[in-house]
C-alpha cells in the first residue's frame, strides 16, 4: 500500500514504521505548507533550520504529488462526505486537498492529527502516525 505523509509527520522528522506501507509520498500541498513555515519563521536560526528540513524532505521524497484535475474531482467527493456528516470543510482546505490527492492516488494518509480527517474514513484510509 502507498501512503501520503501529512505535513505534520514531515515536520516531526520521525517517520515511524508501517509494515503494510511499501511506498511513501509527499504532496505539493505539504511542500507549500512547509515553504510557508520557512517564510513565517520568527528568527534567522528558525528560517535556516526549516530550510534544511525542507531540503532534506525534498531529497528524500522528490517532487510532490500535485493537486491536479483528478485530485480536484476527489476534493468534491470528500467535501460531500464531510457535509453529509455535518462537518464543515471551511478552514480545512489544505487538509482536504492532501486527502483528495491521497484519494485520487488510492493511497492512505499518515498523520499525527487523525481528527483532521474525521468524516472521511469511508473514502480513504487514515493511519495514526507512530514514533517507532
Amino acid at each position: 500500500m502507498r501512503a501520503i505523509l501529512d505535513t505534520n509527520v514531515l515536520v516531526s522528522e520521525n517517520l515511524g514504521t508501517y509494515p503494510d506501507i511499501d511506498a511513501f509520498a509527499v504532496t505539493s500541498v505539504s511542500y507549500a505548507e512547509l515553504r510557508f513555515g520557512v517564510a513565517a519563521a520568527k528568527s534567522g536560526d528558525a528560517t535556516a533550520l526549516r530550510q534544511v528540513r525542507l531540503r532534506d524532505i525534498e531529497q528524500q521524497f522528490g517532487p510532490g504529488l500535485p493537486f491536479d484535475d483528478r485530485a480536484a474531482f476527489s476534493f468534491g467527493i470528500l467535501t460531500e462526505f464531510l457535509l453529509a456528516r455535518g462537518r464543515s470543510p471551511r478552514g480545512r482546505v489544505a487538509d482536504i486537498m492532501i486527502a483528495a490527492i491521497a484519494h485520487a492516488h488510492d493511497a492512505a494518509i499518515i498523520t499525527h492529527n487523525v481528527d483532521d480527517f474525521r468524516g472521511l474514513e469511508r473514502a480513504l484510509t487514515v493511519i495514526a502516525a507512530n514514533e517507532n
